[in-house]
C-alpha cells in the first residue's frame, strides 16, 4: 500500500505562509481536523501520522506553536508504531523546524524564552540524524542531513551543523563516513552551500 512518505517529501509545508487569507487558514485547519477524525476512525498508523502532520501545519499557519508541536509529537508516536524510519525521520524534521519557529516567536516576545524550545529541537535533531542512517533512500538521507544542519546553523551550532554537512557530502560522493574523518577543508567547502 503506497503512502505519502514514498516521495520522501513533506506533503504540506509547516512554515506559515503570510499571503494566505485568514479565512483560508481557518478552512485549512477545519479540513485538517476532519482528516484527523477520519484517520482515527480508520486506525492506520501511516494515515494517523500524516493526519497529525497536516493538523500541525494548519496550526502553524496560525502561529499556534504548542498545538503544532503537540500534533507532530502525536504523529511521531504513530509513525514509530508503524515501524518505518522514513516517516519518523520526516516527522522529526518537521518537529525540529516547528520548535525552531516557536523559539523565534518566543524570543521576539522576551529574550531568552526560546532557549528551552531550541534545546528540545536539538535533542530531536540528534535523534533524527541517527535514524536517518536507516532511511530507504541515501539521497533523501542527504536532504535530511542538510535540513537538520540548517536548523543547527540557525541556532548558532556551527560545529554540529558542519558535521552533518560533512556527512551529507560524504554520502553524496560515496565515501564511507567511518573510513574518512572530516577535515577543516571539508567544512570550509560546505559553508558555501
Amino acid at each position: 500500500m503506497a503512502n505519502s512518505y514514498d516521495a520522501h517529501m513533506p506533503c504540506t509545508p509547516l512554515l506559515p505562509t503570510p499571503s494566505v487569507p485568514p479565512g483560508e487558514t481557518r478552512d485549512r485547519l477545519r479540513r485538517a481536523l476532519a482528516s484527523l477524525e477520519l484517520a482515527q476512525a480508520c486506525g492506520r498508523t501511516w494515515s494517523l501520522a500524516e493526519a497529525h502532520r497536516e493538523a500541525a501545519a494548519a496550526y502553524a499557519a496560525f502561529g499556534a506553536w504548542p498545538s503544532a508541536e503537540l500534533m507532530l509529537a502525536r504523529g511521531l508516536r504513530w509513525a514509530r508504531l508503524g515501524g518505518g524510519p522514513d516517516a519518523c525521520v520526516d516527522l522529526l524534521c518537521e518537529l525540529v523546524e516547528c520548535l525552531a519557529l516557536a523559539a523565534d516567536a518566543a524570543e521576539r516576545e522576551a529574550p531568552g524564552q526560546g532557549r528551552p524550545l531550541r534545546e528540545r529541537a536539538r535533542d530531536h535533531v540528534f535523534e533524527a540524524q541517527q535514524l536517518a542512517r536507516r532511511v530507504s533512500d541515501a539521497r533523501w538521507e542527504v536532504t535530511v542531513l542538510l535540513r537538520l544542519s540548517d536548523v543547527l546553523d540557525r541556532f548558532g551550532d556551527r560545529d554540529d551543523a558542519t558535521l552533518l554537512q560533512v556527512r551529507a557530502l560524504q554520502l553524496t560522493v560515496g565515501v564511507s563516513p567511518e573510513l574518512q574523518r572530516p577535515t577543516a577543508g571539508d567544512a570550509a567547502l560546505l559553508r558555501c552551500h
